[in-house]
């Protein structure tokens, strides 16, 4: 039997109208789903408060979509404004994971047209004309356009039975918007989504828009606040073992110094600096990049710093941790190598003598914190 006959009735209909906003030659298959006749209520309903905005509805298309292909078809300098999940509370003392929420933030995309009528209204009273080149949005249309859409989303909430198959949205995260749909597919990470576009008439028919909502398909619940959090468990193991493998820069910094810029300028190869008598045992070891500790934090800050003091190991120029972040600094006792001015080199790197003259660390009894 053909496999388009052995379908139900309805459903050959449905194809056959071209219901959902699928044509018959549309590559995707239809998709049942009541979330776009709701949306398009929703907006109705808002728009008929906001005087001048003169907005119609002319189609309404529902798709399912891979994230890969979720964003096609947005215009370059759409106002792209983030969902957070429908059981987030911005306001919770301990926040999920952001790999989390990403993974279930929703977006509402206004096409430029639709964002220029909603700041023109708010400013002249009216729709402007058939419309304006296209424009990157601005902080501003986001302030302009977010009450708006709050609204639609407000009434969508209210539409939408509680038993209701399609996904859920939440409130518009605040003070967040995106410019164009270049990077969503770094912030919204969900396998694939649903979506659903009105295609809008503005001002009585004079400007043609488009209004664009996608939220996560099957979104699993936000994790507890209470729990540890780690989405993706086997992802999470896998950029930990990458963490933990990528290299790090360590710098020993000998103590500040005061030179006289004529003196510095004109320093040359084989000049000598003068060192305080215990700099060799004051060095301090700065992990990672420039950056200020964050008090708190478990594990190594970024920019967190060590002392130490300079040795040699096995004939080469060595340094041994004495006191790790947080932790008092303890003195040590200059060695005895330190007497007199230390040679600039030449940036060679420490060879089988290099550590002549330095305590050996293999057999100091200084304190070491590592």
């Amino acid at each position: 039997m053909d496999p388009i006959l052995s379908q139900p009735m309805s459903n050959l209909l449905s194809r056959m109208a071209g219901a959902d906003g699928a044509g018959p030659d549309a590559a995707d298959p239809p998709v049942r789903s009541a979330l776009a006749n709701h949306l398009a209520t929703a907006v109705l309903r808002v728009a008929d408060a906001v005087p001048g905005l003169g907005l119609a509805i002319e189609t309404r298309e529902v798709c399912r979509r891979a994230a890969a292909e979720a964003f096609d078809n947005l215009d370059d300098r759409a106002l792209c404004l983030l969902l957070d999940p429908p059981d987030h509370d911005p306001n919770a003392r301990h926040a999920p994971a952001p790999e989390a929420l990403a993974a279930r933030t929703g977006l509402i995309a206004l096409h430029p047209a639709m964002t220029d009528a909603l700041v023109e209204v708010q400013t002249i009273g009216h729709v402007d004309g058939p419309g304006r080149p296209p424009r990157r949005p601005t902080r501003i249309d986001a302030a302009l356009a977010q009450p708006f859409v709050g609204a639609v989303l407000t009434e969508l909430s209210a539409l939408v039975p509680g038993e209701s198959p399609d996904p859920r949205h939440g409130g518009l995260r605040p003070g967040s918007f995106v410019a164009g749909p270049a990077s969503l597919g770094l912030i919204l990470t969900a396998v694939s989504y649903l979506r659903v576009d009105l295609i809008l008439r503005l001002g009585d028919g004079m400007r043609e828009g488009r209004m664009s909502l996608l939220l996560p398909n099957d979104a699993a619940p936000l994790p507890d606040p209470g729990q540890d959090i780690e989405a993706g468990g086997e992802w999470a193991a896998d950029m930990r073992a990458a963490a933990l493998d990528a290299p790090v820069r360590l710098e020993a910094v000998l103590p500040p110094m005061r030179l006289p810029l004529s003196r510095l300028v004109a320093m040359k190869p084989g000049d000598l600096i003068p060192l305080d008598a215990n700099a060799l045992g004051r060095l301090v070891l700065h992990g990672g990049s420039s950056g200020l500790t964050m008090p708190g934090r478990k594990r190594l800050p970024r920019g967190a710093t060590m002392t130490a003091r300079l040795g040699q190991l096995n004939g080469a120029r060595a340094i041994k941790i004495t006191t790790l972040p947080g932790e008092p600094v303890m003195e040590c006792a200059p060695p005895a190598s330190e007497e007199g001015p230390a040679q600039l080199s030449d940036g060679s790197e420490a060879g089988a003598d290099a550590g002549a003259g330095l305590p050996d660390l293999a057999t100091s009894d200084a304190p070491a914190g590592g």
